[in-house]
């Protein structure tokens, strides 16, 4: 029985979706298999970010209908939306990408139904919870306080594991080893959460990627020929692109590896969430 994997962020832009589909290469590297969901409504009957990068993603939250629901009197309304939700986290096996505006939502939503009892008896599958963020002071305070809200909940939203990926796309995290929130966040490392460190990608290809809607996993099944032909990129900038990309993602999964995160098929953290 393998895992369920719910990347989150408190706010947008801070690469929850990235590690989402990191974690979508790691599972294919290794040949485990994974089911793919994005719970995210930001854009109106619209595929998610996560959606657009991959196929076969299950929807969760986007559309009319929550848009109905958020201008609604029945908060009733809300509950039973999210219920998909919670079919998906019965079902287990999926890496779902969660947008920032909506994480409260199925904080609530899970208390509401008094999820945890249903999860513990149908002895569902674990679920590990990653937080990102980058070298922001409210970013990393946010990811603090999201990190406290997951244990704090813990009864209605049970994790197994949790881990904050410290994504350094907009600097290094060094200025912030003396801010207070940045010392709280590491200090959940004590409590079990495992702590990730990813470096920015340097790769020449990489924009070409966000404005094709193009997944790491897509790209590095590409030559630098495709990449002239498709997209028009210099044989010798593909060539750069791919061999650094290609690095990048090594040393991302990697550090994945090196923190506990990766597939794994065992029940042990299921049970501990269970007996808390």
């Amino acid at each position: 029985m393998t895992r369920t994997y719910i990347s989150m962020a408190k706010t947008g832009g801070q690469g929850k979706t990235l590690v989402a589909q990191m974690l979508v290469l790691q599972h294919e590297q290794k040949g485990a298999p994974v089911k793919l969901a994005a719970a995210d409504s930001d854009t109106l009957n619209q595929r998610s970010k996560f959606g657009r990068l991959f196929a076969g993603v299950k929807e969760l939250g986007i559309g009319e209908q929550l848009t109905n629901i958020k201008t609604s009197t029945d908060p009733n309304l809300a509950i039973k939306y999210w219920d998909e939700f919670g079919r998906t986290l019965l079902e287990g096996g999926y890496v779902v990408d969660v947008g920032a505006n909506v994480a409260a939502d199925l904080f609530a939503w899970a208390e509401a139904r008094n999820a945890g009892a249903l999860l513990r008896r149908r002895n569902s599958n674990p679920i590990d919870l990653i937080v990102t963020t980058k070298a922001e002071a409210q970013a990393i305070e946010d990811a603090r306080a999201l990190i406290q809200y997951s244990f704090d909940k813990n009864e209605w939203l049970p994790f197994g594991r949790r881990f904050v990926v410290l994504n350094e796309v907009a600097g290094g995290f060094g200025p912030y080893e003396n801010d207070q929130s940045f010392r709280r966040l590491k200090s959940f490392q004590s409590q079990g959460v495992g702590l990730i460190t990813i470096k920015r990608c340097e790769s020449d290809i990489w924009k070409l990627l966000e404005k094709e809607f193009i997944s790491v996993r897509d790209a590095l099944k590409m030559t630098d020929a495709d990449l002239e032909k498709r997209y028009g990129i210099d044989v010798w900038t593909g060539h750069s692109g791919l061999t650094d990309l290609r690095a990048w993602a090594q040393e991302t999964l990697t550090a994945f590896e090196k923190a506990g995160l990766f597939p794994t098929t065992d029940r042990a953290d299921a049970e501990a969430a269970s007996a808390e």
